[in-house]
């Protein structure tokens, strides 16, 4: 809806569209996925070879300690936008708040696996394959933000990829 609203090239958000996608059945091949009549309708669970790993306990420990620098940030955000940007309307402000915060926790999301690789001294589980593919779509999303039109909170969350494949490659 943010890039809608922003009038951003259907370039990128038919791309934001497959991502979606593609996340929604990564969730189903990762995830126990059980639906009920009663709310919330949908229960997601860990699978079980996750549950009982030690990636799970050390995923836990940095989610923990983010969360402590996150929701602080995240207020703050909000605070800042209403004081200091003007906004058309109260929808327009709750999207741009939303949409910051989501890019936001799109970061804070992607530095666990920091410390899962520290921790297991180890990166085996991802391939080399995976690894090329997110080296392409790093490069290839920052030549697409200096050349698409797009809002500039998106064209900074491609650079937020950047910082953390870095130290990935670190």
């Amino acid at each position: 809806m943010y890039l809608l609203d922003n009038e951003t090239s259907w370039l990128i958000i038919l791309g934001q569209g497959m991502t979606i996608c593609v996340e929604a059945w990564k969730i189903t091949q990762a995830s126990r996925i059980a639906f009920s009549s009663k709310f919330p309708f949908i229960s997601i669970s860990d699978s079980e070879t996750y549950e009982h790993s030690p990636t799970k306990e050390y995923d836990e420990i940095a989610m923990k300690y983010m969360s402590w620098a996150a929701y602080p940030i995240l207020g703050c955000y909000t605070i800042y936008s209403i004081l200091y940007t003007e906004h058309k309307s109260l929808y327009a402000f709750l999207l741009n708040t939303l949409v910051g915060c989501i890019y936001a926790f799109g970061f804070i999301n992607m530095t666990p696996q920091l410390y899962i690789n520290y921790r297991l001294k180890s990166v085996e589980h991802m391939p080399s394959k995976a690894l090329f593919y997110r080296f392409l779509n790093t490069i290839i999303d920052d030549l697409f933000s200096f050349v698409i039109t797009m809002p500039t909170m998106h064209r900074i969350s491609c650079f937020r990829d950047d910082i953390i494949f870095v130290v990935y490659l670190y």
